[in-house]
């Protein structure tokens, strides 16, 4: 019974989740560069394009926690910036001679192609994308809650990519 009712809870969250996405990232989950996205690995185990969703969902499901604490955060933000935090990076080993160099220049890469594919890019967006790699090497901390969300929930993706004990969430539904 309790069981069920936790399986349940999680379905709604879940569906939840799909629906936000959805309805603040269209323009950018129907990209042709979100479809580039899942044919380009990323962190060893995964591709650009399942790593950007498993943000996504993290920082939404980070949203509705803070929500829940009464603290005011931007949804639709939230959703654009984890979906574009890492277009940039597509195309890696032609725009780039060097990791360390991706490292450095793939967010305001991805900042570009969020502008190309957003009829308007909110600055608070803009900022989550640009700043999302804090705090790894010399990227500003940054400047909302919604942008330190994105970050940590990156950090969080990227670790359940490389770690080889850690195993993937589920992505069905995509």
């Amino acid at each position: 019974m309790l069981r069920t009712m936790i399986r349940e809870k999680r379905e709604v969250r879940r569906e939840r989740v799909r629906n936000d996405l959805r309805t603040y990232g269209e323009n950018v989950l129907r990209s042709e560069e979100m479809r580039k996205a899942f044919e380009q690995t990323h962190h060893r185990r995964s591709t650009v394009g399942e790593h950007t969703l498993r943000v996504a969902s993290a920082s939404v499901m980070i949203c509705y926690a803070l929500k829940k604490l009464n603290v005011e955060v931007s949804v639709p933000a939230v959703v654009v910036g984890a979906l574009c935090h890492d277009l940039g990076i597509l195309g890696r080993k032609e725009k780039y001679s060097s990791e360390r160099e991706c490292l450095a220049g793939h967010a305001k890469d991805s900042v570009l192609v969020a502008k190309g594919l957003m009829e308007e890019l909110p600055d608070k967006t803009e900022d989550i994308i640009e700043r999302h790699m804090w705090p790894v090497g010399e990227s500003k901390a940054p400047n909302s809650i919604e942008g330190v969300i994105v970050s940590v929930a990156d950090k969080y993706s990227a670790l359940r990519d490389v770690l080889p004990a850690a195993k993937s969430p589920e992505l069905s539904g995509w």
